[in-house]
């Protein structure tokens, strides 16, 4: 990317399901009309977190970029606050879609979706159901199956779930997952009766117990690294208990066997869980799919580090110009 910075900024807003989004949109300085590319992000994510590194950097490479705060979260409204659902952020993600064919700046048949961690399998599955996109794009994807969700589980009491050695037992994993949907449960119950909102904090540098698990939604240092330094600019550490019972019911297999549209899946060995993005892609019907494979990057390397953001976005966008 030779020339950088060739975009304006804008903060616009735009509607799901009775509420207002809040978006920041990167449009290209040369003449439109432009593709268009919708962008979510990690599990919790807000706009100005990875959303906002790829969109610039796909800005530059002649994409209208649209990141943007999922309901209950950041700018966004919606209550209660910080629920983490996915189904409901696919659905915001096909409100941003709607957003951008509104666009004069937009090319309306040109419109594609790239997803860092949780938000790229998210956008595998919108892709499969929503005919305006032409191409979509996974950066090391949090691919939501049930041994994924083990993994996290696993990762959340013990420094390397890799490690036969040292990782909990499947017994153990079944356990701890059973603790946390029966917290969850309480938490919906309380809301249900009172409409009062439990909290725990999202990230913990602690681990959890390995018996009882932790209150935290995602413990551990490993994941700390990355999202500690956000706790100081801002972004809220915390998420509503009774989450858990939306994140843990949600796959992406079905949607992801059911995937027609052309799918670009970047992952690694030192990414989470690589058995299952193999998986994943071994699963997609369609023969335009393309996997990039780079053992040399970690996967909070995709998040916001310059030289391999640069790298991916140009992956992605040599992606979107081929179809």
């Amino acid at each position: 990317m030779p020339n950088n910075g060739n975009y304006t900024t804008t903060r616009p807003t735009f509607p799901s399901h009775g509420e207002t989004l809040a978006g920041i949109l990167c449009t290209p300085t040369s003449a439109g009309p432009h593709p268009a590319v919708v962008l979510l992000g990690p599990y919790s994510f807000q706009k100005e977190q990875a959303p906002w590194h790829y969109a610039c950097r796909l800005a530059d490479e002649g994409y209208v970029a649209l990141a943007f705060d999922p309901r209950t979260v950041g700018a966004s409204t919606g209550v209660p606050r910080r629920l983490e659902n996915p189904v409901m952020k696919n659905e915001d993600a096909v409100a941003a879609i709607d957003y951008l064919c509104s666009l004069s700046s937009v090319d309306s048949a040109r419109i594609y979706a790239a997803g860092i961690c949780q938000g790229g399998p998210e956008l595998l599955d919108v892709a499969s159901r929503e005919p305006r996109l032409r191409a979509v794009a996974c950066v090391t994807g949090y691919f939501r199956d049930e041994e994924t969700d083990a993994f996290m589980i696993a990762a959340g009491v013990t420094l390397d779930p890799f490690d036969p050695a040292t990782a909990p037992s499947a017994a153990e994993i079944a356990a701890l997952k059973a603790a946390r949907l029966a917290r969850a449960a309480a938490a919906k119950e309380v809301y249900d009766a009172t409409g009062e909102v439990v909290y725990a904090p999202l990230v913990s540098p602690e681990l959890g117990d390995r018996e009882r698990g932790s209150d935290a939604g995602l413990p551990g240092p490993l994941v700390w690294s990355w999202y500690g330094p956000w706790t100081l600019r801002g972004w809220e550490n915390r998420y509503a208990i009774m989450s858990d019972l939306d994140h843990f019911a949600y796959s992406t297999v079905e949607g992801v066997a059911a995937l027609r549209t052309p799918a670009l899946v970047v992952h690694g060995d030192l990414c989470m869980n690589p058995a299952a993005a193999r998986r994943h892609f071994s699963s997609i019907p369609t023969g335009d799919k393309k996997l990039v494979w780079d053992n040399g990057v970690n996967h909070f390397q995709y998040y916001d580090q310059p030289d391999v953001v640069d790298r991916t976005a140009g992956e992605i966008a040599r992606w979107f110009n081929a179809h």
